[in-house]
């Protein structure tokens, strides 16, 4: 077996296995610095908290130390969130992540290794509020 099958395989083996929880509460000052930060006047964010906000609020790190052993550095892939229930000022919320899939392709510079990973944003009722999906490329 080559190290990059057995990279793949490592990794393959924790797809679906959630990391730890990360459980922050949504504070005003916190939410109106990150309005101010990005720019974004529209006054509804002032108790209700804009796109990409919980990446701030709650970063959910999941090491894989299996990828370092695949080439020599990082790209982003690119995000996309999907929205479910409103999160206010006041709620509490829980972001765990996971690996969702893991695959090789072959590139003009040779192969590289996509790592899907997802994260779940829950409020303190329990509710689905927002999930995230990523893609990290080593190369």
């Amino acid at each position: 077996m080559s190290t990059t099958t057995s990279v793949i395989d490592r990794l393959r083996a924790r797809v679906g296995v959630d990391g730890p929880a990360v459980t922050a509460t949504v504070e005003a000052g916190h939410l109106k610095r990150f309005v101010d930060a990005i720019g974004d006047p529209n006054p509804r964010w002032r108790q209700e908290v804009p796109p990409t906000f919980l990446v701030a609020l709650a970063p959910v790190s999941l090491h894989l130390a299996e990828a370092e052993e695949y080439g020599k550095g990082w790209l982003n892939g690119g995000n996309r969130f999907e929205y479910f229930v409103p999160v206010m000022v006041g709620d509490q919320i829980t972001a765990r992540g996971r690996v969702a899939d893991v695959y090789e392709k072959e590139g003009s510079s040779g192969n590289l290794l996509f790592i899907i990973f997802e994260t779940d944003y829950t409020n303190q009722k329990g509710d689905l509020v927002a999930r995230l999906r990523g893609t990290a490329i080593r190369r």
